[in-house]
C-alpha cells in the first residue's frame, strides 16, 4: 500500500488554508464595497442638503481645520511684519 506523502498532505493543508483566507478576503472586500456605497450616498445627501461645507464637519474636523487656519494666519502675519 502507498503511504501518504507528508509533503502532499502539507500542501493540501496549506492550499485549504489559502482558499479559506481568500474567501474571507472576498467577503471583507464585498463588505467594504457596500460600506463605500453607503458612505457615497450619505455624502451626496449631505451635499445636497446644504451648501455650507462646514456644517457637514464633525467637531474634531472643525478643531483640526481651525488649527490649520490659525497656523496660516500666523505665517501671513509674520510675512507682513517682515
Amino acid at each position: 500500500m502507498n503511504e501518504p506523502n507528508p509533503l502532499y498532505e502539507r500542501f493540501n493543508q496549506l492550499l485549504k488554508q489559502i482558499q479559506l483566507e481568500v474567501d474571507q478576503l472576498k467577503k471583507k472586500n464585498q463588505s467594504l464595497i457596500e460600506e463605500n456605497e453607503r458612505l457615497k450616498a450619505k455624502l451626496e445627501n449631505a451635499g445636497s442638503e446644504t451648501d455650507d461645507v462646514f456644517a457637514t464637519l464633525g467637531e474634531p474636523e472643525k478643531i483640526a481645520l481651525r488649527h490649520q487656519i490659525d497656523g496660516l494666519i500666523a505665517k501671513i502675519d509674520q510675512h507682513l511684519e517682515a
